[in-house]
């Protein structure tokens, strides 16, 4: 099922499938880890819609416009 990073469940292993931000943003992203095919988990929610990733040992914040624009399977 494909969905979105800041609409999953918090605490579920999830795929990142597509990342849909402009190429200066996805490089970023692309730098700290964050890109297509990497696992990842959602640790904690905000109310404004971002959340902390944790990706191996890394804990990553993610604005909420850009959760918005990455798209994730669950495993």
């Amino acid at each position: 099922m494909t969905d979105t990073l800041n609409s999953c469940p918090l605490g579920v292993d999830i795929e990142i499938c597509r990342i849909d931000i402009d190429a200066r943003y996805a490089f970023r992203l692309n730098e700290i880890g964050l890109r297509e095919h990497e696992k990842v988990r959602v640790l904690h929610k905000a109310n404004f819609g971002g959340c902390v990733v944790a990706h191996g040992m890394e804990r990553i914040a993610v604005d909420g416009d850009t959760a918005k624009r990455i798209f994730v399977e669950t495993n």
